[in-house]
């Protein structure tokens, strides 16, 4: 697979701290790739978003984005692959109407107006927000904001997509809709997808979880390894998926397989041991 970031030795301190807020990380991310970085709060996790975007400079240690180690000569190249979808989406809104708010971040990159028009109307059809472009934003559902959101980021075309912590605000209902969406657009437009976020039920469309403690990597695997231990999430921050949880206190009685089951998982073994009742 290829990489699209490398992070090597990354060392940061905040001038008025005396801890580091990231400690000798080295992580490689690869393309079409879906990593969701997790860790309680202050463990790094935003730290890192800010260095991978530029927003910081490390103290040390290198980060390459597509091959291309950051320095403060290209930086603004680097930036246009990355796109930050936030915690608050009215964090992100400048526009009056969805279709003008798309349309900043390609106005500042001085797009022509006419592919402007093209490039904003293609991101609101792949979110499914075209039929609300000349709409007031702060007149939407939370989801519809995410997902106004999300197409101001598309809209510039990034490589990579960093959500921090952007679906924390909605209801589960919400949160579910904007994650699928975001694993059918990192499949159709071949984006890489980093998600920071402390919950851990929030993970399980990646393929890679990484656990920060204290600002280090302590943890690196599959979604499944990193479930499977269970109670001992704890130690880092985290709480046990529910289904996790749940599959904890029925195996012994009904005999479920070992390891980590999904809740779709957990909800096809109980339905064959109903059936064979």
């Amino acid at each position: 697979m290829e990489k699209i970031i490398s992070i090597k030795n990354l060392n940061y301190i905040y001038p008025d701290s005396k801890q580091p807020a990231i400690n000798d990380v080295t992580l490689d991310i690869f393309k079409n790739e879906w990593v969701s970085i997790v860790g309680k709060n202050g463990s790094g996790k935003s730290t890192l978003t800010k260095l991978i975007d530029g927003l910081i400079e490390a103290n040390s240690g290198t980060i390459a984005i597509d091959g291309q180690i950051i320095d403060e000569d290209n930086i603004w190249e680097a930036r246009k692959k990355v796109g930050i979808i936030f915690q608050n989406p009215d964090h992100q809104f400048v526009g009056a109407t969805v279709e003008d708010d798309v349309a900043f971040g390609l106005e500042n990159q001085g797009m022509p107006r006419d592919r402007m028009v093209e490039e904003v109307d293609n991101a609101l059809r792949l979110v499914k927000m075209s039929d609300f472009k000349n709409r007031d934003p702060q007149s939407l559902s939370g989801g519809q904001k995410q997902r106004v959101a999300i197409a101001g980021v598309l809209a510039t075309r990034p490589q990579i997509v960093i959500m921090d912590e952007s679906t924390s605000m909605l209801d589960p209902d919400g949160r579910k809709t904007v994650l699928n969406l975001i694993q059918q657009l990192r499949q159709q437009q071949d984006l890489t997808i980093i998600s920071i976020t402390h919950d851990i039920e929030e993970t399980q469309l990646s393929q890679r979880i990484v656990v920060l403690k204290n600002g280090a990597v302590v943890k690196d695997g599959k979604p499944a390894d990193i479930y499977n231990l269970g109670s001992d999430l704890e130690k880092y921050g985290l709480e046990e998926p529910f289904s996790s949880q749940l599959v904890s206190t029925l195996r012994d009685d009904l005999k479920l397989p070992e390891g980590y089951l999904s809740e779709e998982e957990l909800k096809r073994q109980l339905w064959k041991l109903h059936s064979n009742m």
